[in-house]
């Protein structure tokens, strides 16, 4: 698989999410878990995703991970106290398309981690993943995009 590393500048976007702290093990079950009730929250506010569910890694060990599971909106709404308000920051990050099944992320973050440490840069923030792909509508695993974000200075 080819990788094509890039930086770039975003803007904010408006989100809601719930986090967690879990394993790698369980993260698959997770994950599922919390985008069900993220689009629950949304759909029974008669709101909708202004775009494709994101993972935020807050932070990472051997043996647990503290994320958050969410949905961009279009403007910013007020929550609950599980499913939060916040946004995805503006600004500078460095950037890769991983295709393919989600067992196989783990390659391209550390390709992303090695172009990041060899260009320089540094971090800045949290990184996160976009499942561009719903997994529901393409059963092809090698066609599932997932694009990764990650904050630098």
């Amino acid at each position: 698989m080819s990788l094509n590393f890039a930086t770039r500048e975003i803007q904010s976007q408006p989100i809601v999410g719930i986090r967690a702290t879990t394993t790698m093990e369980e993260i698959k079950q997770v994950i599922g878990a919390l985008f069900g009730e993220v689009m629950e929250y949304l759909t029974g506010n008669g709101l909708a995703p202004a775009g494709m569910p994101f993972t935020i890694y807050h932070e990472m060990d051997a043996e647990r991970l503290e994320m958050e599971c969410g949905m961009p909106v279009a403007s910013p709404v007020e929550g609950t106290e599980r499913v939060r308000p916040g946004e995805l920051p503006a600004g500078k990050v460095a950037t890769v398309t991983h295709m393919g099944p989600y067992e196989q992320l783990g390659q391209t973050w550390s390709a992303l981690m090695k172009w990041v440490e060899e260009e320089g840069l540094q971090a800045a923030g949290a990184p996160w993943e976009v499942y561009v792909t719903d997994p529901g509508e393409e059963p092809d695993q090698s066609k599932w995009r997932t694009d990764i974000f990650f904050p630098i200075r």
